[in-house]
């Protein structure tokens, strides 16, 4: 797919704390991942050889995360993987009120760029698509526009309004557009991705740029549909937008289920990162360690439950981690209990202390801190 540029805007989801110092898309997830590498491994499978990251702030982990973009094989002198920061320049007075406003600080990129078509990536969704067939059905149907999205049906009415929903007929016709509705008309939920040609999108960013729009669905795609074809894309496997401590927490989750990692980590569609060249995890003696997502670098002398740990975390003996998410570089001293507890990047736990959430709401706890 040389004739297919990518466009992810960088998550700005609020949640609080782990995205008081990193924007969301960088948040670690299974333990070894970001939430950015799944759409940028699926760009890069596709053979997209021209993607920018657009940012909007807290951005310095992003960068550090996806730097020249090496995994990727985006390493290149022309094209490959562009960071591209927000507009602050001396001319930049407006305020960023959504990704519209990211995509004209960034109208420049698109305009210089020499591709046909552009893949847009929106939000903080993980899936495994492939992108060359999605942008195989939008030439067929000779769509203007086409929507990846995943039919949700049978889940909670409430979990749906977390979407945004698309009504779409017996030809993949879109009809109508509801954007976290409350009271939902349909189950199926875009996946956030959008493919246009890239002329299109110029005109659709120069058009609500000049009207004073800055939502990219409610004022670009919406109050569009009387003139422009819009087609969905179904996809039928896996896809979640994170948008939540809950959604973030199950995520996770899910990860240590067998279906969900041969279907998310499967070889033919590849899950990239940067490689942190950790030693390998060392076991204690006494350790005991059930169904759990553990990274490299780790040492565990304690019992690990259920859990994801990312690299360089330290249980020591007797410490118990159940139901919970530790990130990098993470503490848990001896004879200390964690359960539904989320820790960010250099949290110690003392010894025997006790941090007990729940479920539906798992403990956050916000890096750098000592309990």
């Amino acid at each position: 797919m040389i004739d297919t540029m990518g466009i992810i805007i960088a998550s700005n989801i609020n949640i609080p704390p782990l995205t008081d110092i990193r924007s969301a898309s960088a948040l670690p997830i299974a333990g070894g991942y970001r939430i950015i590498d799944f759409v940028l491994s699926n760009m890069a499978s596709a053979g997209l050889e021209n993607i920018g990251v657009a940012t909007e702030a807290n951005y310095s982990s992003l960068m550090d995360h996806i730097k020249s973009g090496s995994p990727w094989d985006l390493d290149r002198k022309n094209r490959g993987l562009n960071i591209l920061p927000p507009n602050i320049g001396k001319n930049s007075v407006e305020i960023i009120r959504g990704d519209l406003d990211i995509l004209s600080g960034i109208r420049e990129f698109i305009h210089r760029s020499r591709e046909t078509y552009v893949i847009l990536s929106l939000g903080s969704n993980i899936y495994s698509i492939d992108f060359n067939k999605v942008i195989e059905s939008h030439k067929e149907k000779q769509a203007d526009i086409t929507i990846v999205y995943k039919d949700l049906n049978g889940i909670d009415q409430k979990e749906l309004s977390r979407f945004t929903l698309l009504e779409v007929d017996e030809d993949k016709n879109i009809t109508d557009i509801e954007v976290c509705p409350y009271y939902p008309k349909s189950t199926c939920a875009s996946a956030d991705v959008f493919v246009m040609e890239r002329m299109l999108l110029e005109s659709i960013v120069d058009e609500c740029s000049a009207r004073g729009s800055h939502d990219f669905i409610k004022d670009a795609i919406a109050k569009k549909m009387s003139g422009l074809r819009m087609y969905g894309y179904e996809h039928e496997g896996y896809t979640d937008k994170i948008d939540s401590m809950k959604s973030y927490y199950n995520n996770n989750m899910k990860f240590l289920e067998k279906e969900m990692q041969e279907e998310m980590l499967k070889s033919d569609l590849p899950i990239y990162t940067k490689n942190r060249d950790l030693p390998p995890t060392k076991y204690g003696s006494d350790a005991e360690v059930v169904n759990s997502y553990i990274a490299d670098g780790c040492i565990i002398e304690g019992t690990v439950i259920n859990s994801v740990l990312s690299g360089n975390v330290v249980v020591k003996k007797g410490a118990v981690v159940k139901n919970s998410i530790l990130m990098q570089g993470d503490i848990i001293h001896e004879d200390a209990l964690l359960e539904y507890v989320v820790l960010d990047k250099e949290v110690e736990i003392t010894a025997a202390r006790k941090l007990i959430g729940q479920e539906n709401y798992p403990l956050p706890v916000a890096k750098g801190t000592v309990i």
